[in-house]
């Protein structure tokens, strides 16, 4: 018998390899045991997995009772002839291993969107490379769809091929870090002030937080993802490869890892929401590949993650203290007419406190925008069906058009305990790489989800957003308010 480390090249077991029979979509798990870990290994001849080289060991038995002698380990990428337990390097093998691990080199990932060739399967099935199927496990759907789409993202598609190999390598980031400037977000206090004809009380600006954006190089290590990450890429890798033993992909081994760390959340036979999942697997995925709070400090954030200008306006909680003076209110005496004026006095004040608006402004990252789509109409057509409205996504937009209010009720109740009902502005300040829409057509209530079918007309080509963007450089300022009180009108021009 040979000694465990020897290598043979000519091994005489190659000719019962079933290539038919392999498939290595599914979790490296021992089917006697049940047990994973870096020792499975499958049998190239039908293609089950088995735990152990050794003997005793499942993988060492199922070669002695059923003669299947040739075994993939399914860590290391390494072929073994058991029980004999030598190692086999053998360049017929290489269709498999490229199968199991497809490896792309800089040429590939730089000629994969001029591929024009046609991949085969074992089956004599035609497939295109990028355009192949994710099997359905049961409700997964819209899993498979979320998948599909993010794998076909040119810079985050790119990155997961670079990263099969296991090397490390330098990755130039726009990472952008605030710096404190004693304040916090800006606010300003408006209501009836005094002296005032519009009714503007005072601003107060505070000190915002400036941020700084500084190009730095971050050393990406594959082996350091977390598990779920290293599904997804795997996954994208298979997607792209040309060298598949089918025209398929089954997502079972990343579907699990999903499943274990959503908690169940998204799992198979459960129907998820496309907009829920895809921002949970982008925030995964941005901690899984070393992303931290510092916006782009991973290819997440510099490939979708975009900035918006939040301004909430709430009325302002004023505690009034009412500090009343005893006064000799009789007829007839001295301090009748000023304590008349003093309570006119306190009651405006009262009202002008009690009309008081708080408004906020913050800037904030995102990795998708929601949108709010109308409510569909109650009333019945002619024909007694409920009409299905349509509205274009130009209308759907202008919540982030700088300028409309949106209508907000805050998960924070204010002092009386009920809920406190904001006002909203949105301003896009910076468009991601690659913008992710998604329409808010879901709400749920006490008893079942309630789906709103209006139809969005969706731009394929041409699509602009550049009236959206309110870039802070080169905006115009706005007037002041002397500036406003300044301005007039002559007759002559008003013809």
């Amino acid at each position: 018998m040979s000694k465990p480390s020897d290598v043979i090249t000519n091994c005489p077991y190659l000719d019962t390899i079933n290539r038919t029979a392999l498939d290595f979509d599914f979790e490296p798990t021992c089917s006697q045991t049940l047990i994973t870990g870096p020792n499975i290994y499958a049998c190239l001849v039908c293609g089950t997995f088995f735990r152990g080289r050794g003997k005793q060991t499942p993988a060492y038995l199922h070669s002695v009772n059923e003669g299947h002698a040739v075994f993939l380990h399914l860590t290391q990428g390494t072929f073994h002839c058991l029980p004999e337990t030598y190692e086999i390097k053998d360049p017929s093998l290489d269709d498999i291993r490229d199968a199991f691990k497809p490896l792309y080199s800089q040429e590939d990932i730089d000629s994969l969107d001029q591929e024009t060739d046609l991949g085969r399967d074992l089956f004599g099935r035609r497939y295109l490379p990028g355009f192949v199927g994710l099997n359905n496990l049961n409700k997964t759907d819209c899993m498979n769809a979320t998948l599909q789409a993010l794998a076909h993202v040119k810079s985050l598609r790119n990155f997961f091929l670079r990263c099969g190999n296991g090397e490390s390598f330098e990755l130039v980031l726009d990472i952008t870090s605030k710096t404190k400037a004693g304040g916090g977000p800006k606010k300003r206090k408006r209501g009836n002030g005094d002296g005032n004809r519009d009714g503007m009380a005072g601003t107060f600006v505070g000190a915002a937080g400036m941020t700084k954006t500084k190009q730095t190089k971050v050393t990406v290590d594959p082996n350091s993802f977390s598990h779920l990450a290293k599904c997804f890429g795997e996954m994208v890798r298979k997607i792209w490869s040309k060298k598949k033993f089918k025209s398929s992909v089954d997502p079972h081994m990343l579907v699990q890892a999903i499943s274990v760390a959503s908690n169940k959340r998204f799992t198979i036979g459960k129907q998820i929401e496309a907009g829920e999942f895809i921002a949970w697997l982008l925030h995964q995925l941005h901690i899984g590949i070393g992303g931290t709070r510092k916006a782009g400090s991973s290819i997440i954030h510099a490939t979708f993650q975009g900035a918006v200008e939040i301004t909430t306006r709430q009325k302002k909680s004023i505690q009034f203290k009412d500090d009343v003076e005893e006064e000799d209110g009789r007829l007839g005496s001295d301090d009748e007419d000023i304590l008349f004026e003093k309570e006119r006095e306190r009651l405006r004040k009262k009202e002008a406190m009690a009309n008081a608006v708080e408004e906020i402004t913050a800037s904030t990252n995102f990795l998708q925008l929601t949108l709010d789509i109308p409510e569909k109409p109650l009333f019945k057509d002619d024909n007694g069906g409920l009409v299905i409205p349509q509205e274009p996504l130009v209308n759907i937009l202008k919540k982030f058009d700088g300028v409309s209010f949106n209508d907000v009720i805050s998960a924070i109740s204010d002092t009386n305990g009920g809920s406190n009902l904001q006002r909203r502005r949105y301003s896009l300040k910076k468009l991601p790489n690659y913008l992710i829409l998604c329409l808010a057509r879901f709400k749920r209530n006490a008893f079942n989800n309630e789906k709103n079918s209006t139809i969005v007309p969706f731009p394929v080509k041409n699509f602009d957003l550049s009236p959206y963007v309110c870039s802070e450089e080169g905006a115009p300022k706005a007037p002041t308010e002397d500036i406003v009180r300044s301005m007039s009108v002559s007759p002559e021009d008003d013809v």
